[in-house]
């Protein structure tokens, strides 16, 4: 029987994790509650909720490897993200398959310095510290011996899928459109991005390599800049003059009075409107690996808003 390499989640950074896979011959299943996405032929397709351990047990059935990558809405992460890594947990002890955990940074909280594996857990609220929490519990059952695991970070993502990043369709596609670039924060603090198929190829390295278990690692990405540069790249290339409209920390308090959302991001504002960055020596020591140019990740984001602006367009006319 072949062995499954299942990916939860179809959301960006799942899909490009699909992708990196099929690139490189493995079998290749994903599994969501939503519905089948859009799949290269040969990648098999399940509907599960993960909340529901039954349901996960036949998901990830002769799975060798799974990739976490499962994404909630802010309001949905305390009372869902433990209970769906608990699950995850459980389901690949019993086919003893790898966990590779595409995780954020949220958890370590504001610190001073390029965040690294071995800084302390320094919570600010609930959404740092269940995404804390969350991470703790899968390297414990790693250090128990339950599970093998290994949990691959990355800063902020953008790229192709990537709609709602902070580089996302309220850059890109606001300037094909003429639109001012909405950005958080300070936009002239240098803030860690990686390309989200950076993001994708190295948790793939992270299940390949046993190296890797039992330990977080930071996926690299290219020398920090501040975000209104990466947004005057984007806009040199698209030959268009930014507008921005710019939330700063007064505007989201008073936004989140009125709006979930916002109320919701409140608590993260430490990451943007200070400089925000990321050590990744220790998985450059260790493994080979080709970051991605800004240059070159831009180009490619690009082509995939223009195809999409162009299919949007295409769809409304007809």
């Amino acid at each position: 029987m072949v062995k499954k390499h299942v990916v939860l989640g179809t959301g960006p950074l799942g899909l490009a994790v699909m992708e990196e896979l099929f690139k490189q011959g493995k079998s290749v299943r994903v599994v969501n509650k939503s519905g089948k996405p859009v799949l290269p032929n040969g990648v098999e397709y399940i509907k599960c909720d993960v909340r529901d351990p039954d349901q996960l047990r036949r998901s990830v059935h002769n799975a060798t490897m799974i990739y976490h990558c499962l994404g909630l809405p802010y309001p949905d992460w305390q009372t869902h993200l433990p209970a769906m890594m608990e699950n995850i947990i459980q389901a690949a002890s019993e086919i003893d398959a790898k966990i590779v955990y595409g995780d954020n940074l949220y958890g370590y909280g504001p610190q001073k310095g390029a965040l690294h594996e071995k800084m302390p857990y320094k919570p600010v609220g609930k959404k740092t510290k269940v995404r804390a929490e969350v991470a703790a519990s899968l390297m414990k059952a790693a250090e128990e011996g339950k599970v093998q695991a290994a949990i691959g970070r990355g800063s902020d993502f953008f790229g192709p899928r990537a709609k709602n990043a902070m580089l996302g369709e309220r850059v890109f596609t606001h300037l094909l459109e003429g639109k001012p670039v909405e950005l958080i924060g300070d936009p002239d603090t240098v803030h860690a991005h990686i390309y989200i198929k950076d993001f994708a190829r190295g948790l793939v390295i992270l299940g390949d390599q046993s190296s890797a278990n039992g330990e977080i690692w930071h996926i690299p990405h290219p020398k920090p800049t501040t975000t209104r540069k990466l947004v005057e790249q984007v806009a040199h290339k698209l030959n268009k003059q930014p507008k921005y409209r710019v939330a700063n920390k007064f505007i989201v308090t008073m936004g989140g009075l009125f709006n979930a959302d916002m109320k919701e991001f409140k608590e993260l504002m430490y990451q943007h409107v200070n400089d925000f960055t990321v050590d990744s020596n220790k998985f450059k020591r260790k493994f080979e690996f080709h970051v991605t140019p800004y240059e070159e990740a831009i180009d490619e984001t690009i082509d995939w808003y223009l195809k999409e602006h162009k299919n949007k367009s295409e769809s409304n006319v007809s």
